[in-house]
């Protein structure tokens, strides 16, 4: 399209009264293939196009949609995303207020080394079938494995009345397994996942197939492991559950939006909620992690956000709405599933630095507790308080793995967690991709080193 016509379209806007308007053109192309033990259950090529207007009048938003992209269609979302906001005017509590941003004006291109666009979806069916035959090799003790591939360019352009205009193109490929072993009545499920920002490389390499193997060997590993016996306990918790209790326990906590609502950071700029060890960033990079966002879909240059600077928090994740609320700048934290969605505050990818320790000499110097491995969902609240289902626990005796140990649950506050952490690992991992699921679906990413801490261990999954 014409980007002429996008910026005619927020003129026209002003021209109706707007104080601001913006327009978000989306193109997106993908394929999506789920294979269950040796049946493809879904195969699919899907394209779709669209766009979305958004106008501020006398301080209320209105938001129109519309899939139909010419310049006719677009004029009418500006008229209907103006009822909108004549709308719901009488039920703002606040106005709404922008906090100023340079108008960029760029276009950037995610650097992958094979489009996933360029490769034959037949390959990729086929592909598939055979990590699910790899699976499903672990002998008769597995009862289901479900193996699933995503590919997609996301093509965004934003033009605002400011004069942005910013045109971003993501690609990602996504691959997930699941496998559960079943024998005497007991099932142990076990997950895995890779992807990002990334090429069909991804499929070419070791890393699907190795991610398979896993989710395969530690679902038969644990058929025959116990329970444990519950209790707040010293627990190592590896890269992965990790990231999940600094995303969905802390990070949410963290977002603008949800601090202006009231959530347990509120009003603790300044204040420790954390150990000395700890901290936290919400990053657009690196590149290749699925969060990756060089800007958001507010056009904001998307920076680093230090959330948590060796135990104090510092920042909190901003739109330029909560940014002006606030007193503080924008972040690049504004983001949408797509142009059908007007956007919210939400992470990238978050992340706690790493520290000194190697992750043997963490395990080494715990006298007695668990290492915790891996998560299977689980969730939070706005108080920090979680519950997560971990995939495999050991039981860490004289600083040496001495059970394993299935069905084990962890739980507690995500700040008194955060105050007890005594040890963190060098080791940094970024790459465990998702979708995080506020009320929108975005592609966030996350992940840490190995650290040592205090947790809620509980068991009977």
């Amino acid at each position: 399209m014409d980007l002429d016509i996008l910026h005619r379209v927020v003129e026209e806007a002003c021209r109706m009264g707007a104080s601001y308007a913006d327009v978000r053109l989306e193109e997106v192309e993908g394929v999506n293939v789920t294979v269950r033990k040796g049946s493809v259950e879904a195969a699919a090529v899907s394209r779709r196009m669209g766009a979305g207007v958004r106008v501020l009048v006398e301080g209320s938003w209105g938001f129109s949609s519309t899939e139909v992209v010419d310049e006719a269609s677009l004029m009418e979302a500006v008229r209907n995303a103006f009822k909108m906001a004549r709308a719901s005017s009488t039920a703002r509590r606040r106005r709404a207020r922008l906090a100023e941003v340079e108008a960029c004006r760029d276009r950037v291109r995610a650097r992958v080394r094979e489009d996933p666009a360029d490769v034959d979806p037949g390959e990729k069916v086929r592909l598939v079938l055979e990590l699910d035959k790899l699976a499903c090799s672990y002998g008769d003790v597995i009862r289901d494995v479900s193996i699933r591939y995503l590919d997609g360019r996301d093509r965004r352009v934003f033009v605002n009345s400011e004069g942005a205009e910013v045109e971003v193109e993501y690609v990602r490929t996504y691959l997930s397994a699941y496998v559960a072993a079943g024998e005497a009545g007991v099932i142990s499920p076990a997950y895995e996942s890779v992807g990002g920002v990334r090429g069909f490389e991804l499929m070419r390499g070791d890393e699907a197939r190795e991610a398979v193997k896993a989710a395969a060997e530690r679902a038969v590993r644990l058929l025959k492991a116990r329970v444990p016996k519950g209790g707040v306990s010293t627990v190592v918790l590896d890269n992965k559950l990790l990231a999940l209790i600094v995303h969905e326990a802390f990070g949410h906590c963290a977002e603008a939006d949800m601090v202006l609502t009231g959530d347990v950071l509120t009003g603790k700029l300044g204040q420790r909620v954390a150990s000395e060890l700890v901290t936290i960033v919400d990053d657009p990079l690196p590149e290749y992690a699925n969060g990756w966002t060089p800007y958001d879909d507010e056009g904001v240059r998307a920076r680093r956000v230090t959330i948590v600077e060796r135990g104090v928090l510092r920042e909190y994740m901003q739109s330029r709405e909560t940014a002006a609320e606030l007193g503080m700048e924008p972040t690049g934290n504004a983001r949408a599933q797509d142009y059908s969605y007007a956007p919210l505050v939400r992470m990238r990818n978050t992340y706690m630095l790493p520290g000194d320790w190697r992750p043997e000499e963490i395990i080494e110097e715990t006298r007695e507790g668990f290492y915790l491995k891996g998560a299977m969902g689980g969730q939070a609240d706005a108080n920090g308080d979680f519950m997560f289902n971990v995939q495999e626990a050991w039981r860490i005796e004289g600083g040496e793995l001495k059970e394993a140990y299935r069905g084990v649950t962890v739980s507690g506050n995500a700040l008194e967690v955060l105050k007890s952490v005594d040890a963190v690992g060098r080791d940094l991992k970024i790459g465990f991709p998702g979708m995080c699921g506020k009320m929108q679906m975005v592609p966030v990413d996350g992940g840490g080193p190995h650290i040592r801490c205090r947790i809620i261990v509980g068991g009977g999954r």
